[in-house]
């Protein structure tokens, strides 16, 4: 019973990521798996081209993303895998003509998509990052911002890249946000809430910037980095049980051999 649970807190199950899948005329083999958890799976592919770059037909590396597959306790859930793959992949169609966002290649099966591999590294790692590096970013996210999205997981330093030209990157965007002037009753409502929201992720960035480059920060880069707003207290208090109890019990299950993501490299 335990390790039927353990493959239902996977979003594949005990089936895990596909060992090979197609794109255009190439075949890819799976080759690293970056995270699997409840809601979704997200892994690296490899083919034997020798291009290196998404423009290109044939990219020699991607990314599939698959959505929620797996049923839990009974209850089917490929829905809401679905409905995660087509709000994300609207996000980044969205966002793909700007600098600093992977582009959308391809829907794989009826919750998965395919996107464009991004060489480098996360900011989780211990890397040098460039002086201009967060003021790129800055950039890019004023630019996400200017079309009425908000990010909602810049705390997240995995999803922030140093590319391998220097430059910033972002990725997962599963809970980021579209919020236009109608998107609740009242037009204000609406702008307040994305106000808030941008609000947050301008917040994290800087509570990077000040923990990773507390050289380059600027006085009121200091100011924003410190100043944290009633939504992420709220969030802060009811995520942060949540988390740790989600957390325990995948620990329990891994411990017991009860719930290990397939891995290949």
């Amino acid at each position: 019973m335990l390790k039927s649970l353990g493959h239902q807190l996977l979003a594949c199950g005990k089936n895990g990521m596909p060992a090979q899948i197609t794109f255009g005329k190439n075949k890819y083999h799976l080759s690293k798996i970056f995270k699997h958890d409840f809601f979704a799976a997200t892994a690296l592919y490899k083919s034997e081209s020798k291009s290196r770059t998404a423009k290109k037909p044939n990219p020699a590396r991607i990314i599939l993303k698959l959505n929620r597959q797996q049923h839990f306790l009974g209850l089917p859930l490929a829905w809401l895998g679905k409905i995660l793959c087509c709000h994300e992949a609207y996000i980044i169609r969205r966002l793909s003509h700007l600098q600093g966002i992977p582009s959308f290649l391809s829907y794989y099966g009826k919750t998965g998509f395919i996107y464009e591999h991004i060489e480098g590294c996360s900011l989780d790692k211990d890397k040098k990052l460039p002086d201009d590096f967060f003021d790129n970013i800055l950039y890019l996210l004023r630019q996400i911002h200017q079309r009425d999205i908000v990010y909602l997981d810049m705390n997240k330093r995995s999803n922030i890249l140093l590319g391998s030209d220097k430059k910033p990157y972002l990725v997962d965007f599963q809970i980021s946000l579209h919020i236009g002037e109608h998107l609740l009753i009242w037009r204000w409502l609406s702008k307040y809430l994305r106000d808030t929201l941008q609000k947050a992720d301008i917040y994290h960035l800087f509570k990077h910037k000040r923990k990773l480059c507390p050289q380059l920060l600027k006085p009121q880069e200091q100011v924003l980095s410190r100043r944290i707003s009633g939504l992420i207290w709220l969030h802060r208090l009811a995520a942060t049980p949540l988390r740790n109890l989600r957390r325990a019990l995948l620990k329990y299950l891994h411990t017991k051999g009860l719930a290990v993501a397939k891995r290949e490299t």
